[in-house]
C-alpha cells in the first residue's frame, strides 16, 4: 500500500489481490488486479473555475407542460388524441391558453433558475463562465469573480433571450468555454466545464478533439443530456476522455438539482486530474483497464496505446476503482515477481510509483470476491456497448444475443432492476419493434451507474 499527502490530506493506493497469484500454464493466461485510490472524509471545499455551456437551440426554449397542465388542456379541448402511423398520440388542436403558456417553463428557464441559486454559493475565490450555443455561440458571462453577483445575474438573465439559431454546434461553445477557463487559471482552483444539451450536435469529431485537449490541460468536462433526442455516446465519450461525469436527465425539472450536485462534487476534489501510466514487465501485456467506480466505463484496451490513461478527479470519500486485465506469456519465469509498474500523476506531477506484484503457485487460483464482482461488471459494460454497436449496424440478432448475456450477468450480481431493463429491450427487438431512444438511454446510463451506491 502506498500512502502520500496532497492538499494536506492522506490518500491511499492499494491493489487487490496483493500479490496477484497465478499458476503455471503452457498458454497465455489472463489475470486481474483491482486498483483502489482512496481519500478519507474531509470538509475542505476548493475554489472552482468552471464554465457552463448551455445548448440554447429552439428545443431548449419550448415550454413543457406538467401533468396538471396537460389535464387542463384535455378538459378545454386544446389537445386531442389521434393516430399517427397506427400509434395513438396527443396533438394540439388550437393555441395554448395564455395562462397555461405563462405557467409553463422551458429547459432554459430551469437552467437560469439553477444558476441564480448557484451564484449565491460562489465567492471571490471562484470564477464562473456562461456560454450559450446553438448554430453560433456567445459568451454571456466571461471569466468573472464569484463575488461580482450583479454581473453574473445580468449574464444569466440574457440566457433566456439570446437567439443563436435552431441547430446545435456544441464545439463552438466548448471552444469558447476552454478559452475563458484558461484566462481565469489559478493553481488553487479546480477547473471544469459542464455541458448541457437536449439534442444532437454537428462536428462531433471537433468536440472529441476539444475534450482531449481539455484532458491534457487538466480540465474535466461533465455532460448532462436531457430527454431522448441527444447523442448519449458522444456525451459519455466527452466525459470519459476528460475525466468528467456523464449524467442523464429524463425531466427538465431535475436540472437545478443536477447543476447544484455538480458544483458540490467539484468543490470536494481531493486530487485533480489524475492519470496513470503502466509499464508491463517482460512477457506481460496490458490488455484492458476498466473504471469500475465511480462510473463504469472502459478507459483502455489493447492495442490502443497512450502515454497516460486519464482517470479524472479524486473526490473526498469517493474512491476510484480500476480493474486491470493483463496477459501473461507462457515463457515468463516463475522467479519473476512483478507484472507491471504503475505511475500515478496529478497535473503532471508524480504522486506515487508502485509495482503490481505477482507470485506463482502450483494449485488452481481462486479469485477474490472483489475481483469476481468487478470483472462481472466490466463484462456487463462490454456486452451493452457491443450490443449498441450491433444495433447501429442494424444487426438485431447479435444485439439480442449480447443483451441476453448481459442480463444473465446482472442476475448473478443481484441487479434485478437493470436486468429487467435489458430483458425488456430483448423482448422488443425479438418482436421486431423499434426500441424507443429513451429506453436506449436508460440502458446506457443505467449500465454506467451500475450499483453506484454500494461500491464505496
Amino acid at each position: 500500500m502506498a500512502q502520500y499527502n496532497l492538499f494536506m490530506s492522506s490518500i491511499t493506493v492499494t491493489f487487490t489481490p496483493d500479490p496477484v497469484v497465478v499458476c503455471r500454464s503452457s498458454t497465455i493466461q489472463l489475470c486481474y488486479a483491482l486498483l483502489s485510490i482512496n481519500h478519507p472524509t474531509g470538509h475542505h471545499a476548493h475554489p472552482v473555475n468552471w464554465a457552463l455551456v448551455a445548448d440554447a437551440s429552439r428545443s431548449m426554449r419550448i415550454p413543457i407542460v406538467d401533468e396538471d397542465q396537460f389535464r387542463q388542456l384535455v378538459q378545454r379541448g386544446t389537445v386531442q388524441e389521434t393516430l399517427v402511423d397506427g400509434v395513438p398520440v396527443w396533438q394540439l388542436s388550437g393555441p395554448v391558453p395564455p395562462d397555461i403558456r405563462a405557467a409553463s417553463r422551458s429547459a432554459l428557464d430551469y437552467v437560469a433558475h439553477a444558476l441564480h441559486t448557484v451564484v449565491e454559493h460562489l465567492d471571490q475565490q471562484d470564477r464562473f463562465i456562461l456560454i450559450a450555443c446553438a448554430e453560433d455561440a456567445t459568451t454571456l458571462v466571461p471569466s468573472t469573480s464569484g463575488s461580482d453577483r450583479v454581473r453574473l445575474v445580468e449574464g444569466i438573465s440574457d440566457l433566456q433571450h439570446t437567439k443563436l439559431g435552431n441547430q446545435t454546434d456544441l464545439a463552438q461553445g466548448m471552444r469558447l468555454a476552454l478559452q475563458e477557463i484558461r484566462y481565469g487559471r489559478d493553481d488553487r482552483r479546480v477547473e471544469y466545464v459542464l455541458l448541457l444539451t437536449d439534442g444532437f450536435t454537428e462536428h462531433t469529431d471537433v468536440c472529441l478533439q476539444l475534450a482531449r485537449e481539455a484532458a491534457a490541460e487538466g480540465i474535466a468536462i461533465s455532460t448532462v443530456g436531457l430527454g431522448s433526442e441527444f447523442h448519449e455516446h458522444l456525451l459519455a465519450s466527452l466525459a470519459d476522455y476528460s475525466g468528467g461525469r456523464a449524467v442523464f436527465l429524463n425531466s427538465i425539472r431535475t436540472i437545478p438539482q443536477s447543476i447544484a450536485e455538480e458544483l458540490n462534487l467539484v468543490r470536494s476534489v481531493a486530487a485533480r486530474s489524475l492519470s496513470l501510466s503502466v509499464f508491463p514487465a517482460h512477457g506481460i501485456t496490458l490488455y484492458r483497464v476498466t473504471r469500475i467506480y465511480p462510473t463504469l466505463t472502459q478507459i483502455f484496451e489493447h492495442p490502443t496505446s497512450s502515454e497516460s490513461i486519464v482517470v479524472g478527479n479524486l473526490l473526498q470519500d469517493q474512491p476510484i476503482k480500476l480493474l486491470f486485465e493483463l496477459l501473461i506469456a507462457p515463457d515468463v519465469s516463475e522467479r519473476q515477481d512483478t507484472l507491471a509498474n504503475i505511475r500515478i500523476e496529478s497535473e503532471r506531477l508524480t504522486l506515487t510509483e508502485m509495482p503490481i506484484k505477482m507470485r506463482y503457485q502450483s494449485t488452481p487460483v481462486i479469485l477474490p470476491d472483489a475481483i469476481l464482482d468487478a470483472a462481472s461488471r466490466a463484462t456487463v459494460y462490454r456486452m451493452q456497448t457491443r450490443a449498441q454497436a450491433a444495433l447501429d449496424r442494424r444487426n438485431s440478432q447479435e444485439a439480442i444475443r449480447l443483451l441476453r448475456i448481459a442480463s444473465t450477468w446482472l442476475d448473478e450480481l443481484h441487479e434485478m432492476a437493470l436486468a429487467e431493463v435489458f430483458r425488456n429491450q430483448v423482448d422488443a427487438l425479438s418482436a421486431g419493434e423499434t426500441v424507443p431512444q429513451i429506453a436506449t438511454k436508460v440502458l446506457t446510463y443505467g449500465t454506467r451507474q451500475l450499483d453506484l451506491k454500494t461500491q464505496h
